[in-house]
């Protein structure tokens, strides 16, 4: 199999060695370089003398999520982009994919193209560089260029997703944003996404959102879709929102 050492690194997880083989060459002939992991243990192996930017999951099944959870929660693989390639006999994992972190799904059998795009779409937004690339909400910050957020100068998490959802609400602070509007913002170009898709994305972030400042920053508008919440008077957090400890994961 021919290998581009000088790529970016795409690691492919899998079991299945047909799976492997096909998806590493597929990647490899579009200009990356690739590894193999079959595990946790394998990817800290990678980690320790390469980054690695993006990994294709193979998921079989729902027991594919505890490995993208643990991807995500690991410090050395959660800025990396999950593409996850879900069996159509288990499509009904999709959802406990995205919320373990998976950034996007398809549900196979898919164009090589189309999970191509994805890649290439996640890999660009991680070195965008806009005129201005710091962006502020109250206390909340992201820094475009490097993929940060942070709340009060204190750093946390985002999915890729989730943080170009950030991103386009912050941009778009005094409108009502559709979900068709969002999905044109946010994900690639060409890839049909689901409405149903940017509600579980939503409510990820609004997860995060509550989970790091306590306050809820999302305002659902039913019928038409997502905004920012109006701030208080401090300019610094939400007017309409408490402290909020005890919160389900729904959009």
């Amino acid at each position: 199999m021919p290998t581009a050492v000088n790529g970016r690194l795409i690691v492919v997880s899998s079991r299945d060695a047909g799976f492997n083989l096909t998806h590493r060459h597929i990647l490899t002939a579009a200009g990356y370089s690739t590894d193999l992991a079959l595990g946790l243990d394998d990817f800290a192996s990678i980690t320790g003398e390469r980054s690695v930017e993006a990994i294709l999951l193979d998921a079989p099944n729902a027991a594919a999520a505890g490995l993208c959870r643990g991807l995500k929660q690991d410090t050395s693989t959660r800025s990396a982009a999950i593409v996850a390639l879900l069996r159509a006999k288990a499509a009904v994992a999709l959802p406990a994919l995205v919320r373990a972190g998976a950034d996007e799904v398809f549900v196979c059998p898919v164009e090589p193209q189309r999970y191509l795009d994805a890649i290439k779409h996640y890999l660009t937004s991680s070195n965008d560089t806009k005129t201005h690339p710091v962006l502020h909400y109250g206390s909340l910050e992201i820094d475009v260029h490097s993929h940060r957020a942070s709340w009060r100068g204190d750093p946390f998490h985002l999915g890729l997703l989730e943080f170009r959802l950030l991103e386009t609400l912050i941009e778009g602070t005094d409108k009502v944003h559709t979900r068709g509007e969002l999905i044109q913002q946010v994900w690639p170009s060409g890839i049909f996404v689901d409405t149903r898709t940017v509600n579980v994305h939503v409510a990820r972030l609004r997860k995060a959102l509550l989970a790091t400042t306590g306050h809820d920053w999302i305002r659902t508008v039913r019928g038409v879709g997502y905004g920012l919440a109006p701030l208080a008077l401090s300019l610094d957090h939400p007017s309409d929102s408490n402290q909020i400890t005890n919160f389900r994961l729904e959009a």
